[in-house]
């Protein structure tokens, strides 16, 4: 299991961080996540052999975030 910290920049309210947590939660591989919108990152563990880091960057990106993975 691996932890990985994801920058995020585009959440302005509650409503993003439900929708940010709900797109990592449905990549396969993801065991959890939790999503800040103080620190603007999430903290997601999944499995690595599963899921990259840069996937899950991506998946956002796609719905229109910016994020990027920071070290852990």
């Amino acid at each position: 299991m691996k932890t990985t910290i994801l920058s995020i920049d585009g959440m302005h309210c509650d409503g993003c961080v439900q929708v940010v947590q709900h797109l990592l939660e449905q990549q396969v591989g993801v065991n959890g996540c939790s999503v800040s919108l103080d620190s603007k990152q999430a903290r997601i563990a999944h499995d690595a052999d599963q899921v990259s880091a840069e996937t899950l960057a991506e998946a956002l990106r796609a719905a229109g975030y910016k994020a990027s993975p920071t070290e852990s």
